[in-house]
Parts: structure tokens; sequence; C-alpha cells
């Protein structure tokens, strides 16, 4: 059974905002990496060309998601929160979800 999760205010720490991103697994949601990574660039894109980001929460969790995970990949240096596409996701599910949302696929 999924669980609610809070989405982190903006002053959380780090670890709220990692946390936050992995109770959405889009490996599994978003046909595995090639897919999610396609659809990242587009939403990432989009937001620069127009400071965009859309209406479905659900794939802005997925860019949540691979953002975390390349992030981890890359040696996890630099403040994860302060990453402006990272900031501009959360702060948009915030706004769009009310603050809470519910896990998604496997999640730890």
């Amino acid at each position: 059974m999924a669980r609610q999760v809070r989405v982190p205010d903006e002053d959380a720490d780090s670890q709220d905002f990692i946390n936050f991103a992995h109770s959405y697994n889009g490996y599994e949601l978003r046909g595995g990496l090639e897919a999610l990574a396609a659809m990242v660039q587009s939403a990432r894109g989009r937001w620069h060309r127009t400071g965009e980001l859309g209406e479905d929460v659900d794939v802005l969790r997925a860019c949540l998601f691979y953002e975390v995970r390349a992030h981890r990949h890359s040696g996890g240096y630099g403040v994860f929160e302060q990453e402006p596409f990272v900031a501009a996701l959360v702060t948009r599910i915030r706004s769009l979800s009310g603050g809470l949302v519910q896990t998604k696929g496997r999640v730890a």
C-alpha cells in the first residue's frame, strides 16, 4: 500500500529532498533509464526555454527522481536542493499537490 509523503519545504535539508525524490521510482514507472532520460531532457528543455514545468505531478516527480540519481552517480557533489531545476521541480510539485503525495513504485 502506498503511503503519503510530505513535499519538503524550500528550507528543508538535502537529505529531506533526497528522501523525497526517492519516494517515486522513475526507472520502474517510466519504462527504464532511456525512456526516463528522454522525458527529463524534454521537460528540462521546456523549463529552460519557457520557465514552465507543466501540471503532471508524476512527470515532475520522475524528473526529480532522475535528478537525484544523476546527482548520486556524479559523486554527490554540490547541494542537491540548490540546483535550480531541482528547486523548481519541488516548488511546482508542492504547489500542485498541496504538499502531500503518495509513494509510487518500489521504494525503500
